[in-house]
C-alpha cells in the first residue's frame, strides 16, 4: 500500500503516448501503460482497425501482435497490405498461436512497448492471466481484441476485463461509433469510409511475408 498527498498527485507526471489527429480526437492522450479492449461481430472490422492501429502504434516504440485467431494467413496479410505495413517493417512482429505461457516468455524477450493479443476468445484469456499480464509487464500497453453479441463483448471474461480497461472500443461496420476513453477524446473513429464486404474480401497480389516479419 502507498499513499500519496493531494498536492504531490496533483503535481505528478505521468508518461504519455502523444497521439495525433484521429486518433487523439477518438483516445486522447493514453498513458504508456494503457489498456484497450477492443470488442465487435466478425467481419464488421476488428483486424482492419488492430492492423491500422498497430501501425500505428509502431512510430513510438516496437509492437508485437499475437495472431491466434487468424494465425499468418491470407485474410492478416490483406490487412497488412492495404495498410502499407511495410512503412514500419521491423517495428511490428506477428507472431502465430502458442500458450499463455508462450506469450508471458515472447513479451519478457521482447522490447516491445505495445502488446495486441487478437482474440481473448480464441486463445481463452481469462480474467486472472489478463491480471497477471499487467502485474508482469505493468508499463506495457495491452490492446485485446475480442468477440461480441448484441453490442457487449461476448464472454464474461472479456466483460470483466473491459472493466479493467482504460479505452472500450465497439466495432460496427469499419467504424468505432462511440469510444470510450478515460483520456478523453471519444469522437466518432472511421476505420475504413468505403469499406463493403466485397471490398473486405477482394483479391490481392500475393507477398512476401518474411519481409513483414523480420526483427
Amino acid at each position: 500500500m502507498r499513499a500519496i498527498g493531494v498536492k504531490a498527485f496533483m503535481e505528478k507526471s505521468f508518461d504519455t503516448f502523444a497521439f495525433e489527429g484521429e486518433w487523439l480526437d477518438s483516445f486522447g492522450e493514453p498513458e504508456k501503460n494503457f489498456k484497450m479492449l477492443l470488442y465487435g461481430p466478425s467481419g464488421e472490422g476488428k483486424t482492419e482497425l488492430s492492423v491500422k492501429l498497430a501501425k500505428y502504434m509502431a512510430n513510438f516504440g516496437k509492437v508485437y501482435y499475437f495472431s491466434f485467431e487468424q494465425g499468418i494467413s491470407k485474410t492478416l496479410q490483406d490487412a497488412i497490405i492495404r495498410n502499407n505495413m511495410d512503412e514500419v517493417s521491423g517495428k511490428v512482429m506477428f507472431l502465430n498461436g502458442g500458450s499463455f505461457e508462450e506469450l508471458l516468455q515472447y513479451v519478457k524477450k521482447s522490447r516491445a512497448k505495445t502488446i495486441f493479443i487478437d482474440s481473448l476468445d480464441y486463445m481463452k484469456l481469462t480474467v486472472e492471466q489478463f491480471k497477471i499480464l499487467i502485474k508482469t509487464y505493468p508499463k506495457k500497453a495491452f490492446i485485446i481484441v475480442a468477440w461480441a453479441k448484441n453490442g457487449s463483448p461476448k464472454s464474461q471474461h472479456a466483460k470483466d476485463i473491459e472493466f479493467m480497461c482504460d479505452i472500450k472500443s465497439l466495432v460496427d461496420k469499419f467504424r468505432i461509433p462511440m469510444p470510450t476513453s478515460r483520456f478523453g477524446g471519444n469522437k466518432e473513429f472511421v476505420i475504413w469510409k468505403d469499406a463493403n464486404t466485397k471490398t473486405v474480401r477482394s483479391t490481392h497480389q500475393p507477398l512476401k511475408l518474411h519481409s513483414l516479419f523480420d526483427e
